[in-house]
């Protein structure tokens, strides 16, 4: 059997990517957090930690990490058939991936119902929702909103909606720039604004549209959601948002949409595949918060 305090030592190690951050969240000395992870190790005849800058998981220590979160599930739903056992200042815990998009619209009240409801805290983990289904299959999250829409092994999936992406522009940039329209020629002559080098859903948007590369038009790069709509309401670029980040500053005149165009992005929630009530009201607070907000994909 796995001694509990050597796992959960190494596993949050492996969650941080960090030997310093894991001992100051469990309350320990470094050297002590390191004792612990070599202990297991040394028991288990194999390495966890590939010990680099940033710190990895090894095969072994991923699997590790996903035992390691199941346990921690099973746990909080003891507490919750035996509170007897449940202190005011015991939390669960778990382990989300999420796009940044999402984080600041649909998503926006998962983090506050999953503590007020079931008294856990909430580890965000915000990326590409290209790339958050790594993470699930890494072990570092329980749950992941993602692209795709085929199950990743020992997960389940089911459809959240559709993200809709517009253009918008602050009048005075539509003036000058958009005076006869959005048009290739006039989009290689003006800023937008790019999330990252190498922004899928801008390339996305404007390659369908208007036949334009990476490399034909100019941008700014701003890794904020928010972000992009400041930027778009400065004046100083064209901006592709969501659409509802962008409501606020339409309904004002800030903001106006000088093409009809829209793109959608269609997201599926991946989840573990384990029997677990506790997992289950995650997915209903998940789903719900979805389906209040973004459209069913195909409508």
């Amino acid at each position: 059997m796995i001694d509990y305090k050597l796992l959960q030592a190494s596993a949050e190690v492996i969650r941080h990517g960090s030997f310093e951050k894991a001992a100051r969240d469990l309350g320990l000395t470094q050297s002590a957090i390191s004792q612990r992870v070599k202990l297991l190790e040394d028991r288990l005849g194999q390495p966890l930690i590939i010990r680099s800058k940033p710190i990895a998981a090894t095969d072994a220590g991923k699997r590790l990490l996903q035992h390691y979160q199941r346990v921690s599930l099973l746990e909080q739903e003891l507490y919750e058939e035996l509170p007897k056992l449940h202190s005011a200042s015991h939390f669960g815990q778990i382990a989300i991936a999420v796009n940044a998009d999402s984080l600041a619209t649909w998503f926006v009240k998962v983090p506050k119902r999953l503590f007020d409801e079931l008294d856990l805290l909430v580890h965000l983990t915000v990326d590409d929702e290209a790339l958050n289904h790594e993470a699930l299959q890494a072990g570092t999250v329980l749950g992941a909103v993602s692209l795709r829409s085929d199950p990743i092994q020992g997960c389940r999936v089911r459809p959240l909606g559709a993200m809709r992406y517009i253009m918008v522009v602050a009048p005075e940039f539509r003036d000058r720039y958009f005076a006869s329209g959005v048009t290739a020629d006039a989009l290689r002559s003006c800023p937008a604004v790019n999330f990252s080098r190498h922004d899928e859903l801008q390339n996305q948007f404007l390659n369908k549209y208007f036949g334009l590369v990476p490399g034909e038009f100019p941008a700014h790069t701003v890794p904020s959601s928010q972000g992009f709509v400041t930027v778009a309401e400065q004046g100083i670029a064209y901006a592709v948002v969501e659409e509802h980040q962008a409501a606020e500053g339409l309904r004002s005149g800030r903001l106006v949409q000088p093409c009809p165009h829209v793109i959608e992005r269609p997201l599926y929630w991946h989840h573990w595949n384990m029997q677990s009530g506790l997992l289950s009201q995650v997915n209903e607070i998940v789903l719900g918060e979805a389906r209040h907000y973004l459209p069913q994909i195909g409508n």
